[in-house]
């Protein structure tokens, strides 16, 4: 059998360490699928939908620090996978999406050959950095050996590769494939210099770790460095577990806090590595200047001084910026105990009224899941009411690469952004998800059946979207289009091969957790939201919740 241009792809792929792709087989792409499965060097996993599959090649690339890899057809295919992609970039992941097209002979002439999609290359280019489209087989390895090189160069991006068919048929010589770059983005002596000189002039500093830290490999150079200072780290939440949320020094995800900003407002440095200050809903965060002298250093130099003014401003690679100020600073004093200790009791303070506004019920729910997942488990979130009462800050993080949550405040990423991690770590896996936003790839079920993906999902089940429903609530005093009805998951998993059970209380979901952590692949765990205590940002229906009220006043 002659080598291809499928064949080419095949190679490239095993060349840099592919494990797994994600994938839809098309007349398009099966060129592609054949050429991986001779090649026998990496797996694909079928998945049901092209926008779930790249959102689990952006878990895989996000628990695993390697390539995400989603392979898509032509037109409706690709268009599929934008979501997934917007997801990537927003969350700086390598996710790259290999897709056909007609062939070149047709391309541009609009004779509505079957997936006709001339516009593609546009459509892609508004959510990946780099996008290449050879017109001749000799240009597809160095057209693949571009986009890739291009993701992880600085700071990382998805990319995307347009195959036409023809190019996937067509006889092709053997090529070398470009390893991934090194890091090349120093800092400059002098930068460092200059960040050892706000150090030694300060007394009072805190450390913001972002999902730079993570992605950089810099969480020992983080740790060496707070301990050092005896500084106080907070974290964005795309940098929870740069240093683990158990060690002394760990605020966590609490820059936004009230009580923790005002604490942290006698600081009089604060270094940032590796975040660039989002400013989230309704752009509220930008309220929060960073106390003291801004000392900003990131490996994208856009970002720097974009959301807050920075004194100082460093362009690097995070890690290689930590190591060479661990390795500059020398004899310097640590930390003011009283401001520390301020800090420290707004900790407390913080974390004790957000599990008191947990409730009951749904703290016991949430020391559960810690308890039963591993250190290095990995626990996934989707935009939900359990993420935002308790997901996102109070529940326990240790470990890098352990904590995901959709980056763009998306609905409905979390669960194949588990599937992805799960696969790509084959450690455990926790998914909280809320019951709308699982209805967009519940179908994903199938692949985890299909697959054995060690998995437990736990559908916060309020028959609708609670966030958006709590939102309604508090700006406009009623709710509106955002009940959905109450759905049986536990009986639509069981259709798709997952076992699944619903709980109406705390020992059922105890009970339900011990036997999916026992389970040999997937689990799901529906819970009846209506018969627990309530969390404080949470708003049932309105006929649930006055049954709620008559049950509980029984």
């Amino acid at each position: 059998m002659n080598f291809t241009g499928a064949d080419l792809i095949a190679e490239g792929l095993a060349a840099l360490g592919v494990e797994h792709v994600f994938g839809i087989v098309s007349i398009h792409n099966m060129p592609i699928f054949d050429a991986i499965n001779r090649l026998g060097k990496t797996q694909i996993i079928d998945v049901r939908h092209e926008q779930g599959g790249t959102h689990a090649a952006d878990g895989y690339a996000r628990a695993t620090g390697r390539m995400g890899v989603m392979i898509a057809s032509t037109g409706p295919g690709t268009s599929n996978t934008v979501t997934g992609l917007y997801e990537a970039e927003y969350a700086s992941s390598p996710v790259l999406v290999i897709t056909g097209q007609t062939e070149t002979a047709f391309y541009g002439k609009g004779l509505g050959y079957v997936h006709e999609a001339e516009n593609q290359l546009s459509m892609l280019r508004t959510v990946c950095r780099r996008v290449e489209s050879p017109r001749h087989v000799t240009q597809l390895a160095p057209a693949f050996n571009a986009v890739v090189q291009d993701m992880h160069t600085g700071r990382k991006a998805p990319g995307a590769l347009e195959i036409p068919i023809d190019l996937q048929y067509a006889e092709a010589e053997p090529a070398r494939f470009t390893a991934l770059p090194e890091s090349a983005f120093e800092p400059e002596a002098k930068a460092i210099d200059a960040v050892v000189a706000r150090i030694n002039g300060a007394s009072r500093r805190i450390i913001v770790a972002g999902g730079g830290v993570i992605a950089s490999g810099a969480g020992g150079a983080l740790r060496r460095l707070a301990e050092r200072l005896d500084a106080p780290v907070i974290t964005s939440v795309e940098g929870r577990g740069a240093l683990p949320e158990d060690h002394e020094l760990c605020i966590g995800n609490y820059y936004q806090s009230a009580g923790i900003y005002q604490a942290i407002q006698g600081a009089d440095l604060t270094l940032a590595f590796g975040t660039r200050f989002a400013v989230g809903v309704d752009g509220q965060a930008a309220r929060f200047v960073p106390p003291g002298d801004l000392v900003q250093i990131d490996i994208d130099a856009n970002v720097i001084g974009r959301t807050h003014r920075a004194e100082l401003g460093v362009a690097a690679d995070v890690r290689l910026a930590l190591d060479a100020i661990n390795q500059e600073l020398v004899d310097v004093s640590v930390n003011d105990a009283q401001f520390n200790n301020t800090v420290m009791e707004a900790k407390d303070g913080v974390r004790g009224a957000m599990r008191k506004r947990l409730g009951e019920d749904f703290s016991r729910v949430m020391d559960a899941l810690r308890a039963s997942l591993p250190r290095d488990g990995l626990f996934v979130r989707d935009q939900t009411i359990a993420a935002y009462n308790f997901g996102n800050q109070l529940f326990p993080i240790y470990e890098p690469r352990t904590s995901m949550n959709p980056a763009s405040g998306a609905i409905g990423p979390g669960f194949p952004l588990s599937i992805g991690a799960a696969i790509g770590t084959g450690r455990q896996t926790l998914c909280v998800h809320g019951d709308g936003g699982f209805m967009f790839h519940a179908t994903e079920l199938a692949t985890a059946a299909q697959y054995q993906i060690p998995l437990v999902i736990c559908v916060f089940n309020d028959s609708g979207y609670g966030v958006l429903r709590w939102l309604q609530d508090t700006r406009f005093g009623r709710i509106n289009e955002t009940d959905l009805g109450k759905m049986d998951f536990a009986r639509m998993a069981e259709s798709m091969g997952v076992p699944g059970r619903r709980v109406q209380s705390v020992a059922e979901f105890e009970a339900a957790l011990d036997s999916g952590m026992a389970a040999p692949g997937p689990y799901l765990i529906d819970i009846d939201m209506e018969h627990f205590a309530p969390m404080e940002i949470s708003v049932m229906p309105k006929k649930l919740a006055r049954q709620q009220a008559e049950d509980r006043a029984d």
